[in-house]
């Protein structure tokens, strides 16, 4: 049992590899995709005319040079557009990761905890960006789950569910060693 709960703590540290794909993806209004932006990168802070492909950069630079209204609007929503600022509070996101981790060698019940924290963080954050886009009033782009959510999500499943397993395992064996006492009385 103490080597399987050593090896729920797995599943949270293969998180952070998961967050090195892309956490969302930025498509056109004909499904071509034009950013897909790790967690890291947008936590780092990124600037878009280098994270973005085309056509949405060449979009992007027409109205630099032609629509200075459109950039002022973009301006009050990110005030260095084209340059995303860092997002220092996403780093808690690895924190979170690390901590329930550690929490798996040491309690599961505050590993779930904390997994399902930082599984709930991720999402809200993605529903933020998604928010963002629509502030910045680009009708054309949208934002949805990329690969690295999905996938730092079914990691923080399967640990909560090996948590799960060390914590209804010994109540089990339990409950069977009292239902034998139970049966056999000469075995007490």
């Amino acid at each position: 049992m103490q080597l399987f709960k050593k090896l729920t703590a797995i599943p949270y540290l293969l998180v952070l590899v998961a967050l090195l794909m892309p956490m969302a993806n930025v498509s056109c209004d004909d499904n071509v995709v034009v950013a897909e932006p790790t967690l890291y990168k947008i936590a780092a802070g990124m600037d878009l005319e280098q994270e973005l492909q085309e056509p949405a950069l060449g979009i992007l630079k027409k109205m630099q040079t032609g629509n200075p209204s459109a950039m002022q609007k973009f301006k009050q929503t990110m005030p260095n557009f084209p340059k995303m600022e860092p997002v220092p509070f996403l780093y808690a996101i690895f924190v979170g990761a690390i901590l329930a981790a550690v929490f798996a060698l040491i309690t599961p019940l505050g590993s779930i905890a904390i997994g399902m924290l930082t599984m709930v963080s991720m999402w809200f954050f993605l529903a933020q960006l998604g928010q963002l886009n629509s502030a910045m009033g680009i009708p054309l782009l949208k934002v949805e789950p990329g690969v690295g959510i999905h996938a730092a999500s079914f990691m923080i499943l399967i640990g909560t569910a090996m948590n799960l397993a060390s914590i209804i395992r010994p109540i089990v064996e339990e409950f069977k060693a009292r239902r034998a006492a139970k049966k056999d009385p000469s075995a007490q």
